[in-house]
């Protein structure tokens, strides 16, 4: 039994097409049946019963089916886990992360690169934007996903801006908040509201500017009554009654608190998140992360 032949078995039950699965091994549909015959008479067993109507796996066939997919599995990870030995891919690459970004699509993207290079490790910087600046301008953060406002300045020259999705922003109230019953909110419905904001020393002079001064401000006549050095303290204002908060569509109050979210009808601004590194750091592993990290945003269709 080869692993060619074990494969189109997986694909045509994949696809539920012999057709398809030719297709996607670069052989004819012939061939590909002369493998299954091939495979049953090595195996001493029928895996599917053919009729008019089409075909389905035997009760033996979803045996080796299950197995079937585990063995493959076992030999991409073993392939990939011995490329990296052979090409010296091990290490770790340090990561920072906007605050509040929902970190379930970071984690299923590092899975996916993991498949790729198992010897690598993730280690991420669980600072603020400002933090986050200064540690990729002195090289020691590889990645950042963040809005890019003060990562592509002329302070590092050499950055690498590549967008992977954008969104809007919701509405986050305590639950005993009067807006916590509502499902949906105009702007006028918020402007007497007292929002809590990141202030400029934690996201930055140009975030800051963008985000409070142009988007709330100015362009929807919300006006900040607190200015936060941190996430941290403006979850604990709007947990308290105190505040409200806009957050990116992407991002969660990461506080065990039962916060309200409420979809706003007419607010309009977009933020565009960017996966943001330096060229002369670039490397095998930081450009397949790069990769995977827009493929996945892509797949969720965010923002599109």
């Amino acid at each position: 039994m080869n692993l060619e032949k074990l494969q189109c078995f997986v694909d045509i039950v994949k696809y539920d097409s012999f057709t398809k699965a030719a297709q996607k091994n670069h052989i004819t549909q012939a061939g590909i049946s002369q493998q299954i015959a091939s495979m049953e008479a090595e195996l001493g067993f029928l895996l599917f019963e053919r009729s008019k109507r089409g075909f389905t796996l035997t009760a033996p066939g979803e045996s080796f089916y299950a197995n079937s997919l585990h063995l493959l599995a076992q030999y991409s990870r073993s392939l990939s886990q011995a490329r990296c030995v052979a090409n010296n891919l091990s290490g770790y690459v340090s990561m920072g992360v906007w605050p509040g970004l929902d970190m379930t699509h970071i984690y299923a993207v590092i899975d996916r690169l993991l498949d790729r290079y198992p010897s690598m490790q993730i280690v991420f910087r669980a600072d603020n934007p400002v933090e986050l600046r200064h540690k990729y301008a002195l090289g020691k953060v590889a990645m950042t996903v963040a809005m890019p406002f003060d990562l592509r300045d002329g302070a590092v020259s050499d950055a690498v801006v590549e967008p992977l999705f954008t969104c809007g922003y919701h509405l986050y109230v305590s639950p005993k908040h009067p807006l916590a019953q509502s499902e949906s909110l105009s702007i006028s419905d918020i402007q007497e509201e007292k929002f809590a904001v990141l202030n400029e020393e934690c996201i930055g002079l140009q975030a800051y500017s963008h985000i409070v001064i142009e988007q709330m401000r100015h362009r929807n006549d919300l006006v900040p009554a607190f200015e936060v050095p941190n996430f941290e303290t403006q979850q604990m204002l709007v947990a308290t009654g105190q505040a409200v908060m806009l957050l990116p569509e992407l991002c969660r109050p990461t506080a065990a608190f039962p916060f309200c979210r409420v979809r706003l009808r007419d607010y309009s601004e977009r933020c565009t998140f960017s996966a943001i590194w330096r060229s002369n750091q670039a490397s095998p592993v930081l450009l397949s992360l790069a990769e995977l990290l827009k493929a996945h945003f892509q797949e969720l269709g965010v923002g599109r």
